[in-house]
């Protein structure tokens, strides 16, 4: 059972929990970065509300040609690296994904972003996705794998300028990272040789997806 009140009440979690699969946490989403910053407010809310057969629904996925039969069609208005961080953050919380977009003029690259199998694992085989810390300028979220001894890091750029965003082993309750390999999602880039601390670039509005494995 799907519901679609809007933004759901928290006083209400219980309720959607017992009587429904998923429930929108949010009004109409649509191709606006105050809206994307906003839903990490609204994940930190919804985050000890994610369970099996519970999820709590970011809504749809404005990639690629939206708009038809609203007026005007039109291609998103997300950067690259804006749909980077909204795919980021909806698979990390679990949010379930529903593309709102002309299936037929998909491109390439906003194919890729869909399947990316490495991302969209977390989905399935993830659990206790959280947040870390959120300001103004960043976000970090955390949560680990159900199957691999493996955990994944989520680092998000909020700010309107590149950045280094790091976040300490003991942040993630964990000894450290010495010996394990950071795998990026996105790109495939691996990383070693982090301590006590992770430290990583991450663009404009844009986000790093890490795997962290032995």
């Amino acid at each position: 059972l799907s519901l679609s009140p809007g933004p759901a009440l928290i006083n209400k979690a219980w309720h959607y929990e017992k009587y429904a699969n998923m429930w929108r946490i949010t009004d109409d989403f649509w191709d606006s970065w105050p809206l994307l910053v906003n839903m990490f407010e609204r994940c930190e809310i919804w985050e000890k509300h994610v369970s099996e057969g519970c999820y709590p629904d970011c809504d749809m996925l404005p990639l690629g040609y939206i708009g038809k039969g609203f007026g005007h069609e039109r291609y998103t208005r997300f950067t690259k690296d804006e749909q980077i961080t909204m795919m980021t953050l909806w698979c990390i919380f679990r949010s379930p994904l529903m593309v709102g977009a002309e299936l037929t003029k998909l491109d390439d690259w906003t194919l890729g972003l869909l399947t990316n199998k490495k991302v969209l694992r977390l989905l399935t085989h993830s659990a206790g996705a959280r947040q870390i810390m959120r300001n103004k300028n960043q976000a970090i979220w955390f949560s680990k794998d159900t199957q691999d001894e493996a955990y994944y890091l989520a680092l998000f750029n909020l700010s309107d300028e590149e950045g280094q965003i790091s976040v300490s082993a003991q942040e993630l309750d964990m000894e450290a990272f010495t010996g394990l390999i950071c795998e990026e999602l996105w790109t495939g880039e691996i990383l070693k040789g982090f301590d006590g601390v992770f430290e990583s670039e991450v663009p404009v509005h844009g986000a790093r997806l890490y795997k962290i494995s032995k």
